[in-house]
């Protein structure tokens, strides 16, 4: 079950004001651009989507990582968002479904994928979140997610620029390499590779991680 505040979450990026300007204001920089074709070339390394996997993305939101991903199954609770995703990508299937319910049964997909989505989740929805997730990989399943690195100024800065600027985005939590690691071994998975990219302050890593039992 969701808590309180990952309910409030999900009913924040179903407003308009977020969906609606979504894109422009995650890539409407030169800068936000590149760090984002950072991002993307590390998910796309790390996911390396074979011919005929079953693969799973949570909460694609408006489908930045959708459009790359070719065939396969796209959840997210905004009806919005899922329109917009497929758009970009007409092959993938995109459906409503929350990833702390997913409508899927024990053992469906090779693999998970979510980006920008846990780095909103405290430890207690994190851990929740991994847990589904498992539920729905099959044998050593693979699970590629991000994390902000813990960091106190980003934290600081990333407030004041939020307030400056007006843009949209839910409160972040920040985790230690070796707090993630922590929760991913008491939930039965082991790191394989993780790769990071900067922000202007502070870091963010991307994981690719394997179900062991």
């Amino acid at each position: 079950m969701k808590s309180e505040e990952t309910k409030k979450f999900t009913e924040y990026y179903r407003q308009k004001k977020v969906t609606g300007t979504y894109d422009l204001q995650r890539q409407g920089s030169k800068y936000r651009k590149r760090k984002r074709a950072v991002e993307l070339k590390y998910f796309l390394e790390l996911l390396d989507k074979k011919e005929n996997e079953k693969i799973l993305e949570l909460g694609c939101s408006s489908g930045f990582l959708t459009e790359h991903l070719g065939k396969i199954t796209a959840i997210d609770t905004s009806e919005e968002m899922l329109k917009i995703a497929h758009k970009k990508n007409p092959l993938a299937k995109c459906i409503a479904g929350d990833m702390f319910e997913i409508p899927f049964k024990n053992n469906s997909f090779d693999k998970v994928v979510t980006m920008r989505v846990w780095n909103h989740l405290n430890k207690e929805d994190l851990t929740k979140a991994i847990r589904e997730s498992k539920r729905v990989l099959k044998k050593n399943g693979i699970l590629v997610f991000d994390v902000e690195e813990k960091f106190w100024l980003r934290r600081i800065i990333a407030k004041i620029y939020q307030s400056v600027t007006g843009i949209t985005g839910f409160k972040i939590y920040q985790y230690s390499l070796k707090e993630i690691n922590k929760i991913l071994h008491n939930e039965g998975f082991k790191i394989e590779k993780v790769r990071f990219f900067r922000h202007r302050i502070g870091r963010q890593f991307v994981l690719r991680v394997r179900k062991e039992v």
